[in-house]
């Protein structure tokens, strides 16, 4: 028989209170290069303007183009410890934010296909990224980079498994 009840909002469980998971501290090291190769492009940039431009718009020209390059380069290192990840029963939490604050939430029941990812230097350094595409657009909703290779192999073995459980489920109630 069909039933539709209320649900009380004390009765919701808080996601705020997982606790996360931090990224692998190796990650740091590939923010990092990532950072110095934003400044080192900013800098080449503005040493290039500082040749072709003239003397009065230089100064117009080259300071705010190295600021937003220092910006750009700065920002990755103060956000990367804000990025931290949780894997519940039924699943996925992934939050990420300096300034704007996000916490992305992907059921495992909606997940379609999971990657990982790893590019030169993070294969060198043992790191990977899980990525998880769900059935709502052509987009990944959850990208959990700085997990070692072990590790992420080991969370797309479950939730491979997991998905596999809960369409088995779902196959049984029709």
């Amino acid at each position: 028989m069909f039933e539709n009840n209320t649900v009380e909002i004390d009765h919701i469980p808080q996601y705020q209170e997982i606790e996360f998971s931090n990224l692998n501290n190796n990650y740091k090291k590939i923010v990092v290069l990532n950072s110095l190769i934003t400044l080192l492009l900013g800098v080449g940039i503005c040493v290039v303007l500082f040749f072709l431009i003239d003397e009065m718009e230089k100064l117009y020209v080259i300071i705010p183009l190295f600021l937003i390059s220092v910006l750009l380069a700065v920002f990755p290192l103060l956000s990367y410890k804000k990025k931290k990840y949780a894997f519940r029963k039924h699943d996925v939490l992934f939050k990420k934010g300096l300034i704007f604050k996000a916490t992305h939430i992907s059921p495992y029941i909606r997940l379609q296909h999971v990657v990982i990812k790893q590019g030169w230097y993070a294969k060198k350094i043992g790191l990977a990224t899980l990525v998880m595409y769900t059935a709502a657009n052509n987009f990944s909703d959850i990208s959990i980079p700085g997990l070692t290779l072990e590790d992420a192999e080991r969370w797309k073995s479950y939730l491979m498994n997991r998905i596999q459980e809960l369409n088995d489920e779902s196959e049984e109630q029709l």
